[in-house]
């Protein structure tokens, strides 16, 4: 069974949506209604499975990105879909929890261009609702009893450690030194590269794959996370919230020191200390963030996170290359990540 998608013309697409999806949003949605119901009609709510009053919705699942790198890593080490079928839906178990955590925690309204879990339920029942979709997939992971399940269940369990210290850690960042941004950087490896690592890791453990090929598909997990983080912050500052399916600024708004504005602020420079003086100042109008994104960018916040963005995906690409995986999914994996990265296609 193959999980490749083929163009007319023969060049390799990427990862079908629809293929990802038949394998894992129905293991997904089992696995929610097992859940108390209150539980599981926030759960349903933010997977996009149903509205608000429970009611069937169209409104998006997301993009599965995690599922889809560990499907086409599976399919690049000889294995079946079937064989990484419940890790998959697994490892978006707990990227959905981070997320109705992470809409508590920065108060975001929105969330795949509507409104978040906590703004709809309240947000003790969102919390909880994030807690139940760890648990269950969590306990996915330790039922299972194929290949390698041990060490696979030690990486998921340390993957979502490492995620909820970067949660934490992301809470102590300060802008205006480089202290600032080294402790961004451990920030982004803990929480947005660990579940990519965890997804492109687990076909190979369960394959029996060397630890040479683990090494590889993690070191293109960390340095695609980075790159996938500093892409984002720079689409908050300055993307399309058609396309983010967010408010522009959200991050600006809040005062949460992103890349951009952690390298403008370190630079020393005029547009770095106005962006300083602007930071500290209380009003969130439309035109004190317009005068704060300008600054970032005089202060050359925006071309540096660019260039280092570009930097790590050119890295993550370079690991995917020695990860020993065949021709054809290096291929569809090679096209994912510039998707992920940069919204392509």
């Amino acid at each position: 069974m193959s999980t490749h998608v083929t163009s007319p013309a023969g060049a390799h697409s990427l990862l079908s949506p629809a293929v990802v999806r038949s394998a894992v949003v129905p293991v997904i949605q089992q696995q929610v209604s097992l859940l108390e119901p209150s539980l599981a009609r926030i759960c349903g709510y933010h997977l996009g499975f149903v509205d608000e009053h429970g009611d069937l919705s169209s409104g998006g699942d997301g993009k599965m990105t995690r599922a889809s790198l560990m499907l086409a890593v599976a399919d690049g080490v000889g294995l079946q879909p079937e064989d990484v079928q419940s890790h998959a839906a697994a490892v978006e178990l707990l990227h959905n929890a981070t997320l109705v955590h992470d809409d508590v925690a920065d108060a975001d309204d929105l969330r795949r261009g509507r409104r978040s879990a906590w703004k709809v339920f309240g947000t003790g029942p969102a919390i909880h609702a994030g807690n139940a979709l760890q648990v269950l997939g969590l306990q996915m992971v330790v039922n299972d009893s194929g290949p390698g399940h041990k060490e696979i269940a030690g990486a998921f369990t340390e993957a979502i450690g490492l995620v909820h210290a970067g949660q934490a850690r992301e809470l102590t960042i300060r802008p205006g030194s480089d202290a600032g941004i080294a402790a961004y950087e451990q920030m982004v490896k803990e929480k947005a590269s660990a579940l990519l690592e965890c997804s492109l890791g687990t076909p190979a453990i369960r394959a029996g794959r060397s630890e040479n090929v683990l090494a590889a598909l993690h070191d293109a997990g960390r340095h695609l996370g980075i790159a996938l983080q500093i892409s984002n912050d720079v689409e908050d500052i300055w993307g399309d919230p058609a396309v983010t399916g967010k408010p522009i600024r959200g991050d600006i708004q809040r005062r949460n020191p992103t890349f951009p504005v952690l390298v403008a602020m370190s630079t020393g420079s005029p547009a770095g200390d106005r962006l300083s003086r602007a930071w500290d100042a209380d009003s969130t109008t439309d035109a004190h963030l317009q005068e704060m994104a300008d600054l970032i960018e005089e202060a050359g916040g925006r071309r540096t996170a660019e260039r280092l963005s570009r930097h790590h995906l050119e890295s993550a690409l370079e690991n995917l290359g020695r990860a020993e995986l065949s021709p054809n999914a290096t291929a569809e994996l090679t096209a994912l990540f510039d998707r992920i990265v940069n919204r392509a296609g």
